[in-house]
C-alpha cells in the first residue's frame, strides 16, 4: 500500500519507550530528553519534513487551518487548528514518543498565543502529564487509511448518493443510531452522503464523506438502522463511498473509529484500511 505522496506513509502507530505505544512508564512530560520542549516551526513544509510523509500530517494539517506548527524532544512535532470539541479555542495534534509529546504540549501552553481547548496526543501519552493537565472528558481512537479500492461486496448495488430531499432522512437515522457520530448534515466539512433504502422506502444504512483537508476524504458518521445490523449494510456503504472516492481521483482515503468498537475495525482491516496511528484525545483541563 502506498501513498500518492512522495516517500510512502505505510507506518505503524508511534509508541513509548517501553513498546506498549503508552506513556513512557520511567519518563513523563516533566523528564523527556534535553533541548526546548516546544520549538515553533516557520510553517506546514517544515512539519511535513519533520514527519517524513506521515500519513496523518499529510491528510490533517492543511495549511488553511493551521495556526501554528511545533517541534519538540525526541523527533516530537505537532500543529494548532481551530478546535471542534471547545469553540474559539485552538486544538494541538501532537505525535511522537508519548513523553516527548505531552512535554510538547506542555511548552506549546506556555509558549503559544493561542489557546489550547482541547488534544490529541499518542495512545495514554496523557498519563505522563503533570497533574494539573487533565483531558475531561478523554477518548481512545485510531486514525486509519487506505489507497486501494476494497473488493466488491454484494450489496453495493443497493447503494447510491443521497440527494437535499434525503437529508431529514440521514439527520433522523444517525442521530437515532449512533450516539458518538461525527457528522450530520450542514456540518462543516461535510461535503455528501450515500446510503441505502429498504424495500419500503426507509433509509437503513448511510456514510458521509467529509474532509479536513480539501482533496484528502474522511468517512464519518457510518451508521446502520438498528434493527437492520448484521446484513452487511454497513460494509457496503463504506465499501461504497471508498470505491467512488478512490475512483475520482483522491488517492487516498481515511476515517477515525473509536478503539472500543472491535466490530467496526475487524470491518475496516477487511477493507484494506490500516492504522496509522492509536491516539487519545480530550477536552483540555488544566487546573491552577
Amino acid at each position: 500500500m502506498t501513498s500518492p505522496h512522495r516517500g510512502g506513509v505505510d507506518r505503524a502507530p508511534y509508541r513509548g519507550a517501553d513498546g506498549d505505544g503508552g506513556a513512557d512508564r520511567d519518563g513523563g512530560a516533566e523528564r523527556d530528553g534535553g533541548g526546548a520542549p516546544a520549538r515553533r516551526l516557520d510553517g506546514v513544509e517544515d512539519l511535513l519534513t519533520l514527519a517524513a510523509a506521515d500519513a496523518y500530517v499529510l491528510a490533517d494539517a492543511d495549511p488553511d487551518r493551521v495556526f501554528s506548527v511545533w517541534a519538540g524532544r525526541s523527533g516530537s512535532f505537532g500543529w494548532v487548528v481551530a478546535s471542534r470539541r471547545v469553540a474559539g479555542r485552538g486544538h494541538l495534534v501532537a505525535l511522537g514518543p508519548a513523553g516527548a509529546a505531552a512535554a510538547l504540549l506542555v511548552g506549546v501552553v506556555a509558549e503559544d498565543g493561542t489557546d489550547i481547548g482541547s488534544v490529541s496526543l499518542p495512545r495514554d501519552a496523557d498519563r505522563g502529564l503533570p497533574p494539573t493537565y487533565v483531558l475531561d472528558p478523554r477518548n481512545d481512537w485510531e486514525w486509519l487509511w487506505t489507497g486501494d479500492a476494497p473488493p466488491v461486496h454484494d450489496r453495493e448495488a443497493a447503494v447510491d448518493w443521497l440527494g437535499a430531499d434525503d437529508m431529514d432522512d440521514v439527520r433522523r437515522l444517525v442521530t437515532r443510531w449512533s450516539l458518538r457520530h461525527d457528522a450530520v448534515p450542514g456540518a462543516p466539512g461535510v461535503l455528501r452522503w450515500c446510503g441505502i433504502r429498504d424495500g419500503t422506502g426507509e433509509l437503513v444504512a448511510t456514510a458521509a464523506h467529509t474532509e479536513h483537508r480539501a482533496g484528502v476524504p474522511r468517512l464519518a458518521s457510518i451508521v446502520t438502522h438498528g434493527g437492520r445490523r448484521g446484513q452487511g449494510l454497513g460494509a457496503a456503504v463504506t465499501t461504497w463511498l471508498t470505491r467512488r472516492l478512490l475512483d475520482e481521483g483522491t488517492g487516498i482515503v481515511t476515517l477515525g473509529m473509536y478503539s472500543d468498537n472491535d466490530v467496526a475495525r475487524r470491518l475496516y482491516e477487511r477493507l484494506g484500511f490500516t492504522c496509522a496511528h492509536a491516539l487519545t484525545s480530550g477536552r483540555l483541563v488544566v487546573r491552577p
